[in-house]
């Protein structure tokens, strides 16, 4: 599932969606992933949904509604009046009683605009340090060469995020083919070099293996039976 986790680490702890991350800590929640195939942590929300399905949508056959606003109408009527009075069979509560007692123990949204979710793309970041955009190409510090990023458009900016920091921001470009570099994007590249006018390569160094140094006449010998 995708669009909550992506897989694990080496060290087998998960890889959260970026943007679900991003919008857990947003509104102060710390995710949980149930383990695969327990049907006791996701079967909760499974009835859920079978009880809405089996009580009401069976309930309304034979007097169908006339439409989206009768449906809503009814729907609020059956929450209030049949779903929220009876006896839950985990709590063995009544549901509205249950509710009374926990909604002090809720965070306070205290005002606070919705998440400001805005679609965007994984994009990988260039050996040079750049992210294609839409034609163009944006500079990002050159320390997220290699790594994948998410970019997005808001108000007329290219945003670009890994998880929820903000890297780089940059004016959209007016044409196609533009070229928006933040020189302090490429400042300390370690080894770098210009190969051509305006573009800076990253050049990773890897280091060989140390091999023993033996010299030929030790292998002479052994050839020989030991010098014999």
């Amino acid at each position: 599932m995708k669009t909550v986790w992506t897989g694990v680490d080496d060290r087998g702890e998960i890889i959260w969606n970026a943007i679900f991350l991003d919008f857990a800590r947003y509104w102060g929640f710390t995710p949980r992933l149930c383990r695969p195939y327990r049907a006791q942590t996701k079967g909760k929300v499974e009835s859920g949904v079978k009880y809405v399905r089996r009580n009401f949508l069976c309930g309304l056959q034979g007097r169908e509604p006339s439409g989206l606003s009768d449906l809503n109408a009814r729907l609020r009527e059956w929450v209030w009046g049949v779903a929220n009075q009876r006896v839950h069979g985990t709590t063995h509560q009544q549901v509205m009683v249950r509710w009374d007692v926990e909604q002090f123990s809720l965070q306070p949204l205290c005002g606070r605009p919705p998440y400001p979710y805005v679609d965007g793309e994984l994009r990988k970041v260039a050996r040079d340090a750049y992210v294609d955009w839409q034609g163009s190409r944006y500079s990002v510090p050159w320390q997220y060469a290699g790594q994948d990023v998410w970019v997005r458009e808001m108000a007329g900016e290219v945003d670009i995020c890994t998880g929820r920091e903000r890297i780089a921001v940059h004016g959209k470009a007016q044409r196609k083919h533009s070229v928006l570099t933040f020189p302090p994007h490429h400042q300390g590249i370690p080894l770098g070099g210009r190969s051509a006018p305006g573009k800076i390569l990253i050049h990773l160094r890897q280091s060989a293996p140390e091999v023993e140094k033996r010299s030929l006449a030790a292998y002479e010998r052994a050839a020989n039976g030991g010098g014999r």
